[in-house]
């Protein structure tokens, strides 16, 4: 998506009226945080009475879509309208297929504004078909180099700078996995150069190689649960030439993190060190867990390593079967 396509997209949602239901979906989180964030605009000072945001992931028994449809039921106070938002949507559970499934039949109110956010939509499938049919879909992926250019001028000018296209050519070279990993890049380039300009040679000088960035973006996202974002990354990393396992040791240390932090969440940031900025996000993964899935985890590491040793994988086949495995076993109910 272009920065201008975003732009006209993002003035839409922030004014949309209730009944509304939309599905954001694609693999750029940069984008759909952004747009999350106009459509909570409708209910600005009304959050705590008329917005609702379930993470699919916590939500536990066979009558849970139950719960979602009171919401969307409830009448707004203080206010025209309410916003329900789902986030981590994810067709693989059956909560999300039973909530859809009965969402087709389902009489929604002219009140509310129902937002799902996802990695994927399969339109072959029922559940997808119902979705294409009912929402407005927008597709939010990582941009083409082109895009990504526009990106990384919109970046530039909010730290008031310029920058050459060649220096944008190369960061988007070094650091274009994603517009997060782009935009934090640029933010370090405003703090290291002096001058309004950001040239190659800065560029050059102070941008971590694509390599470093897909390491920490690998390792953000395993912690994090976003197994196909993890995934992604992984296979990426395959093809840089990184061995399979120096990407164990990453799961591994990524695993050993979140048991400390199901263990002893109030020392959990002394012992990151520092590291300590990803105390919040790992404390927010271990509530969707248990420390037996951690360990359950770090088993599958060892087994898929020991596969490679014995010459029953290969190096690809046991990075996709550990982190398929570790997905189905953080999942487990």
């Amino acid at each position: 998506m272009t920065r201008k396509q975003y732009g006209n997209t993002y003035r839409q949602l922030s004014k949309i009226q209730p009944p509304a239901m939309i599905y954001l979906y694609g693999e750029e989180q940069l984008l759909k945080e952004g747009l999350i964030r106009g459509i909570r605009q409708t209910v600005q000072e009304l959050e705590d009475f008329n917005l609702d945001v379930f993470w699919m992931k916590e939500l536990r028994g066979s009558d849970a879509h139950k719960q979602i449809f009171d919401t969307i039921l409830a009448v707004p106070m203080m206010g025209n309208r309410r916003v329900i938002i789902l986030r981590d949507f994810d067709f693989s559970r059956a909560l999300e297929n039973k909530f859809i499934t009965a969402l087709e039949q389902f009489n929604f109110p002219d009140t509310t504004i129902l937002v799902i956010e996802a990695d994927k939509l399969d339109k072959r499938k029922k559940t997808g078909k119902i979705i294409d049919n009912k929402f407005k879909v927008i597709q939010l992926n990582t941009p083409n180099d082109k895009e990504m250019l526009e990106w990384v001028s919109y970046f530039v000018s909010k730290v008031n700078k310029r920058i050459t296209k060649s220096a944008g050519c190369e960061l988007i070279k070094l650091s274009g996995i994603s517009l997060s990993a782009v935009r934090e890049e640029i933010r370090k380039l405003a703090n290291f150069v002096d001058g309004d300009s950001i040239t190659l040679t800065d560029v050059k000088n102070s941008v971590t190689h694509s390599r470093s960035a897909h390491i920490f973006q690998f390792s953000n996202a395993f912690s994090t649960l976003n197994f196909p974002m993890a995934m992604k990354l992984a296979l990426e990393l395959i093809n840089f030439g990184e061995r399979y396992s120096g990407i164990f040791f990453w799961m591994h240390r990524g695993l050993s993190d979140l048991l400390w932090a199901s263990i002893d969440p109030s020392g959990l940031r002394k012992r990151l060190g520092k590291r300590s900025f990803l105390a919040d996000d790992l404390l927010k993964s271990t509530r969707q867990i248990t420390a037996a899935q951690i360990l359950s985890s770090i088993y599958i590491i060892h087994r898929a390593d020991m596969m490679v040793k014995s010459g029953i994988f290969d190096d690809k086949t046991a990075l996709i079967w550990a982190i398929s495995n570790i997905q189905l076993e953080m999942e487990r109910k």
